[in-house]
């Protein structure tokens, strides 16, 4: 089967997430090489992304942020769609990570204290902005389920392969919310995650 678009969308690099290793032009190559249009760089956004900036300032912190996506849309040089997304975690919330997309750089630029809030303050202020609040491998051990409102999809499989997400029992959750959104996506830290 062929595809039009083959898009990624939920990808880490090392340039800002601490716990991935691959650079931006592997990515990029890696990614091309297997057929694909587009990417979401989707950092993590939370305190551990900025555990050796604790004497910067939000907005500091946020222009560190934005620097994994920036480095992967420069090695592509116009040859793969990069995309703008963020991967956020709330302070005591173990493994439970929400993906947002739809927005650009500008908005993480204007609202640098989004990690800093609750999922319901942050997922209001995404929906009025005109993005998107996924539920992130929301069935992998040690994530709790989010409240159907909070939401406006899960993802229903994540390929990361040291995981234990349970994407059978995602995709059955879905069947019994029809109005969320599915998203699909590898979850990709380094370079041995092939996508």
């Amino acid at each position: 089967m062929s595809y039009k678009y083959k898009t990624e969308l939920h990808c880490h690099t090392k340039h800002v997430s601490r716990c991935a290793g691959h650079d931006a032009e592997g990515i990029v190559e890696m990614y091309l090489a297997a057929g694909y249009t587009s990417i979401v760089i989707t950092e993590h956004l939370a305190a551990g992304t900025f555990v050796n900036m604790q004497d910067k300032s939000l907005e500091e912190q946020m222009e560190h942020f934005v620097q994994g996506y920036r480095k992967v849309k420069e090695a592509a040089k116009g040859r793969l769609n990069v995309l703008m997304g963020a991967e956020v975690n709330f302070a005591g919330t173990l493994s439970t990570d929400y993906l947002i997309y739809g927005l650009e750089e500008e908005f993480y630029h204007r609202c640098p204290d989004i990690y800093t809030q609750s999922k319901y303050w942050t997922a209001s202020l995404v929906r009025n902005n005109g993005g998107v609040f996924i539920q992130a491998h929301p069935f992998r051990t040690n994530c709790a389920v989010t409240e159907e409102f909070v939401l406006d999809g899960i993802e229903v499989w994540n390929g990361h392969p040291f995981q234990k997400n349970h994407n059978r029992i995602a995709r059955e959750f879905a069947k019994d919310y029809p109005n969320y959104i599915l998203t699909s996506g590898g979850d990709h830290h380094d370079d041995n995650m092939y996508p």
